[in-house]
């Protein structure tokens, strides 16, 4: 009996906790349904920051964490089904109201259960999502220049595909661990050394290219292998290139893991010395030898053309130009680059010249370049040129050249006769870029905006400038922690380069500079200037003091009357500047990165000045009414990321410059510019951010890109005044604008004629770029039609994170072009399921880079005629021309990953054509069964399985995991 009570006894309470929950379900459902709704906010707001993050982060280029995008889907997913679930709740509660109370209690208890159920889950997502509050990404590796570096044609030049080989073969020993090569300067060894890494890259988990020079930084070289000294010492197989070398360097006192212990470690040395590899205890020296005269030929014929073969009388003269070349490729180039397109008389002139000996003075490392090199300088047509190739060389030793500075350092010194503006400057100056680069005297680099220069180059352009009316001081990039010039060298120097030191104060005695015209101290640490200092110094025109610690502007500063370029970039304790005031025949004024608080009244004396930085002034917040309009002259103002709201004063004074053609600002309601945007409209360049601040780069970098608009997180954005300033903006970039279906009708009223590059982001509610039925096209284009079409000048397109992103356009195809575009990316767009039809690609002349990610609805990239969307699904229609030819010429990539409903590239019949393509990934792509039908013409990539030669239709067919990756160099 004893048992059985107790057992009656548990039912009861179980009984009773049940019904005393389902109670409390019922009594406590306003509080369950009201802390659902709170905490699906918290989560909205969770994942709004988090989402402004991985922005941030997809800006930047960095690597998103593993799992970041899949709390993102879920917190979306779950603050979705917490919205359906209580509006679904409250129509409940009103119509339970008008039932009996039974249902209502029922009704109750339901969705007071389900809201405590959706809660515990949202509190959940919500405590996974703090890993991510504060990061959500790994900065990726920047591209450096073994990267992007192209190969070099080495057919028929045996000697240099000889030792390329030996190399090779040495560096595959695993008895050797320090391979050295020597020779000349100017005979090949940086190229092949990189050629070297471009062949055995895929043999090494990291590969390290450092440029070593005269003047050793070894804690620049500490810094760049600290990583991969890790990676040794874990087990890593790691190669470390180490160029130009010129005295014996300790590999432990860089940071390099090497000896017995670390054989997995290889090292590759360049020098001009072999003693100097010797001493650094290489296993195998390789010496790398001039071309011999049949090689140096055809490098020559290379550069000036097979026109010089069919001439008998010039072959003769050329001929006997290349035996003066010495075998050495450097000057070979810049020799066949500066008589490409001479005449006859000026071969025999230059043969003449080739043919007597340098000065004896010169070093002989540098003997025969001097001569070549100076030849290819005098036959630069260009004065500009010339100039631009002088001012190179007052940089540090295998460095990078800004073509920024070259601009500004030559209007200071007035390079450029007739000049019109300063961005006539940046034409000329690219031009003049371009040449050099043709000619080989400047290398290019990975980056647009960077030059290089060969270091014999270099040393040949300061000698060609001591010899001449200039005489250089350039101690750029050695060190220095001090500068003491003496009375009798100073009165000479024409320009003194001290940048990239680590100076902390200039002298202050009594030196004299009568004929300096440019300073150039940047990039140190100079924290002091005596009020004396620049008394010496009343010739000079470029005075360049950025990226130091200055505090104060010395007063004798305002004696440098003929100053017309001041940097004062990134001194962040200046912060007053009224003395500049005096300094009237200034042109350019870099004040960005520093204190200043205000732009004083003294500012507006300077009646000469045509360009004005003040970005990045955080401290800036007042420009004293008026001082604008005073500056007559102006062409180029740029006030991005400045404090206060300086943007409305600025603006209303712009509009009195006659002369005012560039303006960068940021301002953070698109109401300001419901005063109108005339102004704005007719200049010729600007850079306008309206919503929230980004620091973000366009990605398109092209020069004649000049009217760049960035809106982001702002509602209402479209106003009248708002879309006349996008109808002429050449690069638009749009994030997080939620309020927008289409680009047109929602941006534009008509066609975006000036439109080059568009990138949307995040902008949730775009279904397409262009919906517009038929006859309102015919509206739009009249009888222009058949000439003008939507997209016609359209060079890139990015769209990122689109959900409802369906199609392209929503019109028909005949009023559709995409003739000039080049870059392609679509990222998460899940909604989409094929890109172009097969006549719109067939104008894709263009086109040289395809990038698509995570749209896991997208079956084809290119579909077949006929073809067409119905409810997500790819149809054929019956009895279609499917056999035109498609020839995509300039293509030269195409990246496909996360696409896990792909079926196919192209789903058509025709042949297809990639004369240029060098690249093909295929990642993710787990539907894939083949690349397309019919004919696939891919010349640069050998397509090989399990030891034969196929197709890249065979690839994907033997592919189970939906991986390749194929590129021209492996």
């Amino acid at each position: 009996m004893e048992v059985a009570n107790n057992l009656i006894g548990k039912v009861v309470d179980l009984l009773f906790g049940v019904v005393k929950q389902e109670i409390d379900y019922v009594r406590s459902c306003t509080e369950n349904i009201d802390k659902l709704r709170n905490e699906a906010q918290k989560l909205n707001d969770m994942k709004g920051m988090v989402q402004q993050r991985i922005n941030v982060a997809k800006d930047k280029g960095d690597r998103l964490l593993d799992g970041v995008q899949n709390w993102i889907e879920k917190a979306e997913a779950e603050v979705s089904n917490a919205g359906e679930f209580l509006e679904g709740e409250a129509n409940a509660k009103k119509t339970c109201f008008n039932t009996r109370l039974c249902v209502n209690l029922g009704t109750l208890r339901h969705y007071s259960k389900m809201a405590t159920s959706k809660t515990s889950t949202i509190l959940q997502i919500h405590e996974d999502g703090k890993t991510y509050e504060s990061c959500v990404s790994i900065p990726a590796p920047t591209p450096n220049i073994l990267d992007l570096y192209e190969r070099k044609n080495l057919d028929d030049i045996d000697t240099h595909k000889f030792t390329l080989g030996e190399i090779i073969k040495a560096l595959s020993d695993e008895s050797i661990q320090i391979v050295g090569i020597f020779g000349s300067g100017g005979v090949g060894k940086t190229t092949l050394a990189k050629e070297v890494v471009a062949e055995v890259k895929n043999l090494f988990a990291d590969i390290v290219f450092i440029t070593v020079s005269k003047t050793v930084d070894a804690t620049k070289i500490q810094e760049k292998v600290n990583i991969a000294a890790k990676r040794i010492i874990n087990g890593d197989k790691v190669l470390i290139v180490l160029d130009d070398i010129w005295e014996e360097l300790l590999l432990s006192d860089v940071g390099i893991p090497c000896g017995n212990n670390h054989m997995n470690c290889k090292i590759l040395l360049t020098s001009r010395s072999r003693n100097v590899c010797e001493a650094m205890n290489v296993q195998r020296n390789i010496c790398v030898n001039t071309l011999t005269e049949d090689e140096s030929w055809i490098l020559f014929k290379r550069v000036v053309g097979e026109k010089i073969e069919t001439d008998t009388s010039l072959k003769k003269i050329a001929k006997a130009v290349v035996q003066e070349c010495g075998g050495l490729p450097l000057i070979i180039q810049a020799v066949g680059r500066a008589l490409r397109s001479k005449s006859s008389p000026i071969w025999e002139a230059t043969l003449d010249r080739l043919q007597k000996h340098a000065p004896l003075d010169i070093a002989p490392e540098i003997r025969k370049a001097f001569t070549h090199l100076k030849l290819s300088y005098e036959y630069l047509e260009s004065e500009e040129a010339k100039s631009c190739f002088l001012l190179s060389s007052l940089y540090r030793e295998d460095g990078s050249i800004r073509v920024t500075d070259l601009v500004s350092y030559g209007v200071g010194l007035g390079i450029f006769n007739n000049l019109d503006s300063i961005q006539d400057a940046r034409n000329r100056v690219q031009i003049a870029v371009d040449t050099l680069k043709s000619s080989f005297l400047l290398l290019p680099t990975e980056y647009k905006d960077l030059v290089e220069m060969h270091d014999v180059v270099r040393d040949v352009a300061l000698l060609i400038a001591s010899k001449g009316k200039d005489n250089f001081l350039v101690n750029s990039g050695k060190r220095l922690r001090e500068w003491k010039p003496t009375k009798n060298t100073s009165e000479s120097y024409t320009k003194i380069s001290l940048m990239y030191n680590k100076i902390s104060e200039l002298p202050d005695q009594d030196l004299q500079f009568p004929l300096l015209d440019t300073f150039i101290i940047r990039d140190n640490e100079i924290s002091f200037v005596s009020d004396e200092f620049f008394r010496g110094m009343k010739e000079v025109k470029v005075l360049d003091l950025s990226y130091n610690n200055l505090c104060f502007l010395p007063q004798s500063m305002k004696l440098l009357k003929k100053l017309r370029m001041l940097d004062l970039t990134a001194n962040n304790g200046i912060n007053e500047i009224s003395l500049l005031g005096e300094l009237k025949d200034l042109e350019i004024l870099m004040l960005g990165f520093t204190g200043i608080e205000q732009i004083p009244e003294e500012i507006g004396q300077l009646t000469s000045l045509r360009m004005l930085n003040l970005e990045w002034c955080d401290s800036l917040s007042c420009i004293t009414p008026g001082v604008i309009s005073r500056l007559t002259c102006l062409e180029e103002l740029y006030i991005l990321h400045c404090g206060g709201d300086i943007a409305e004063l600025s603006l209303v004074e712009l509009s009195k410059l006659k002369s005012f053609r560039t303006l960068h600002l940021f301002v953070y309601n698109p109401g300001f510019f419901s005063k109108g945007t005339a102004e704005l409209e007719t200049l010729s360049g600007f850079y306008i951010q309206i919503g929230d601040r980004s620091d973000s780069v366009f990605s398109i970098q092209k020069s004649h890109i000049r009217r760049l608009l960035y809106i982001a997180r702002v509602g209402n954005v479209f106003t009248d005044s708002v879309k006349k300033l996008v109808q002429v903006s050449e690069s638009i970039v749009l994030e997080s604008i939620e309020d927008m279906d289409s680009i047109l009708p929602d941006m534009y009223e008509e066609n975006f004629n000036d439109l080059k590059s568009i990138t949307l982001r995040g902008c949730h509610n775009v279904s397409c770029l262009v919906k517009t039925m038929e006859q309102d096209a015919m509206q739009i284009f009249g009888e222009r039609e058949t000439k003008e079409k939507f997209f016609a000048q359209m060079e890139e397109i990015i769209l990122v994170d689109l959900q409802c992103l369906e199609l392209l356009w929503d019109c028909p195809h005949q009023y559709i072009s995409f003739g000039n575009l080049q870059i392609i990316k679509i990222k998460g767009c899940p909604s989409l399921v094929s890109l172009i039809p097969v006549d719109v690609a067939q104008g894709l002349v263009n086109l040289s880079e395809i990038e698509i990610q995570d749209c896991d609805n997208l079956v084809v990239v290119i579909s077949g005629s006929g073809e067409h969307k119905n409810d997500g699904e790819i149809e054929q229609t019956e009895g279609t021309e499917i056999d035109a030819e498609i020839v995509f010429s300039c293509l030269t990539s195409i990246s496909l990953s996360g696409l896990s409903g792909l079926e196919s590239f192209y789903s058509g019949h025709s042949t297809i054509k990639y004369p240029s393509l060098k690249f093909i990934k295929v990642e993710g792509c787990v539907s894939m069964t083949r690349w397309g039908h019919g004919v696939h013409v891919i010349p640069n990539i050998k397509f090989h399985d399990q030891g034969r030669d196929c197709s890249i239709n065979d690839i994907i067919a033997n592919e189970a995991s939906g991986e390749i990756e194929f590129g021209s160099l492996k």
